[in-house]
């Protein structure tokens, strides 16, 4: 088994990944052995300083090079091309109208039934009793 270090410590789940992501890209084989219990429980992330991101032994200075370069801004790109097929009013190859969502007859029926039970009769049933019906 190869031994692994730590690399760096992150706040949040997301930050960890990316930098994960960009070490991978870069080849490093980073991992994040603590994704499962940032999952699970993240309010123990502060009780433990955050998520760690490790790395192999052999490429940890090159991983700790990386994560510096990434904190001083180095690899921020600034120009705005991933707008560049931005179409208003188009989703991929969809256009807005074509896309109906998730929320069937079904769904809709439901949330009429929550919202009359938990809401609506309930109201209505404090209403009563405080005229006195």
């Amino acid at each position: 088994m190869r031994l692994e270090y730590e690399v760096a410590r992150f706040s949040t789940l997301p930050e960890g990944e990316l930098a994960v992501a960009v070490l991978q890209r870069h080849g490093i084989k980073a991992r994040l052995p603590d994704r499962d219990m940032a999952t699970m429980n993240p309010d123990l992330l502060i009780a433990i300083g955050g998520v760690r991101v490790v790395a192999p032994e052999d490429q940890i200075v090159e991983a700790r090079r990386l994560i510096a370069r990434i904190r001083d801004g180095e690899l921020v790109d600034e120009s705005e091309d991933w707008r560049a097929d931005h179409i208003p009013g188009r989703v991929g190859e969809l256009d807005e109208t074509e896309i109906t969502g998730a929320l069937g007859w079904a769904k809709k029926a439901g949330i009429v039934v929550v919202v009359l039970a938990f809401v609506v009769f309930p109201v209505a049933g404090c209403l009563l009793t405080a005229i006195g019906g």
